[in-house]
């Protein structure tokens, strides 16, 4: 480990969920009201930061591979493991010879403090305390990016069996419902015409404040100049009846939603501790598409869960078949240390698990051009972002209910909304057309 040159530079890499993006976003503008450049991971740095994830075994892996790729670009530079899995098992990372610093996710916001002090010791510092305040990170340029994120809630207290997030985040806490327009308010100001708001659990929201969800839903839709807003994952318990109306009553609610589900058979639901069976989950997702046409609705499923009988995991093919899931995220069961679940018998085996995995991602994949193709022929508006896909120069963006268009178009058509027809889909791609007039 080195002390830091006069030139400072940090590179940064993300793994796992959007949260973390956000988390290294909010390092990223700290770091540079400090005086650092940000360079790209993988570039010699003084200052390299892996913000690690640690939903799966893989995902464990992986950040041990990216700490070690990072001291490998620069051997004379400090690196720093953040997030999750440092929180989890930072003893693990700490003896890493790669590795100089620790942060568990309670400490993120003292980064900068931590480095300083870690160049001063001399040696590998691990941070361990758990928080139980809700940390305000406003962020207000998200490197390139033309919709803002703004995280409003953190932890979760549900403790599915099969899940380490309650720990490695600790428990639910909420972001004012004050705080949270006073960013909007900000992020509008500076130009984003669209905001994601997002969290851990966040249907949880307001729980710590004695408010509701959907307060902070209506305060943030009062943004003068807003002119979408998005919900990020939201579990199905919560999207209760007055959610789902005032979502289904504005305009500038951004017609798109994601609705774990992790199993359609109820007796995996019950092994997962997941708070709904499948009959309810399902009754739901019909009431969403009724009160709110074109919604686009995804949801996590996982397969290989332990004791997922063929006919087990046939009710969750028959549940996406019959529900109005368009877009899934299908992950394979990986046991997590000192959860309920690792202690089960019963494993599916690898190949069983890869199997199902692929049945249910063609499954998606064949649902989500079936959603697709309803809009051909329509206006759509759509968020054009910042940059042209790379092969072929036309502009991309997303459509309110997210589905990815590809467009001819000025630049000036960049990080603005605007109506675009959807004409066809070509190799998996729908195309559309800018509207004129």
């Amino acid at each position: 480990m080195s002390s830091l040159t006069e030139k400072k530079t940090v590179a940064f890499h993300t793994l796992g969920c959007k949260l973390n993006t956000y988390d290294t976003e909010w390092h990223r503008e700290q770091f540079e009201r400090e005086g650092y450049d940000v360079v790209p991971f993988g570039d010699p740095a003084d200052v390299t930061v892996v913000n690690t994830c640690t939903v799966t075994g893989q995902g464990d892996a992986q950040s041990r591979q990216m700490l070690r790729r990072a001291h490998r670009a620069s051997p004379e530079g400090l690196v720093v493991a953040t997030g999750c899995y440092a929180q989890m098992d930072p003893d693990t990372i700490a003896e890493m010879p790669e590795v100089d610093l620790v942060v568990g996710t309670a400490e993120k916001t003292q980064l900068l403090d931590l480095i300083n002090d870690t160049c001063s010791l001399g040696r590998t510092f691990v941070t361990r305390s758990r928080s139980t305040e809700f940390q305000d990170m406003d962020i207000m340029n998200f490197g390139g990016r033309s919709r803002a994120f703004v995280k409003v809630q953190e932890g979760c207290n549900e403790f599915c069996s099969f899940c380490v997030i309650p720990f490695a985040r600790g428990r639910s806490r909420s972001r004012t419902v004050e705080s949270t327009v006073s960013q909007v308010e900000r992020l509008v100001q500076s130009g984003y015409q669209e905001v994601v708001l997002t969290g851990v659990h966040i249907g949880d929201y307001g729980m710590d404040l004695d408010v509701r969800f959907v307060d902070l839903l209506e305060a943030v839709e009062r943004v003068q100049g807003l002119k979408r807003f998005r919900v990020s994952s939201i579990e199905a318990t919560f999207l209760t009846p007055e959610v789902i109306d005032f979502l289904a009553s504005t305009p500038k609610f951004c017609r798109h939603l994601h609705v774990p589900l992790q199993s359609g058979d109820d007796s995996i639901l019950s092994a997962m501790r997941r708070p709904y069976r499948s009959a309810f989950y399902a009754d739901l997702l019909d009431r969403l598409a009724d009160r709110i046409p074109g919604i686009g609705i995804g949801a996590d499923v996982m397969v290989g869960f332990p004791g997922e009988s063929e006919a087990a995991f046939r009710n969750t093919v028959g549940l996406v078949e019959s529900s109005p899931l368009v877009f899934l995220h299908v992950f394979p069961y990986s046991p997590r240390g000192n959860t309920p679940a690792a202690k089960l018998s019963d494993n599916v085996g690898p190949a069983v698990r890869k199997q199902r995995g692929a049945e249910l991602r063609e499954l998606a994949k064949s649902k989500t051009e079936v959603f697709q193709r309803q809009f051909l022929g329509q206006p759509l508006d759509v968020l054009f972002e910042g940059r042209r896909e790379a092969q072929t120069g036309l502009l991309q963006g997303v459509t309110d209910n997210y589905i990815r268009v590809f467009s001819p178009g000025p630049d000036a058509a960049k990080d603005t909304v605007l109506p675009v027809t959807l004409s066809h889909i070509e190799a998996e791609r729908v195309i559309g057309e800018i509207s004129q007039g």
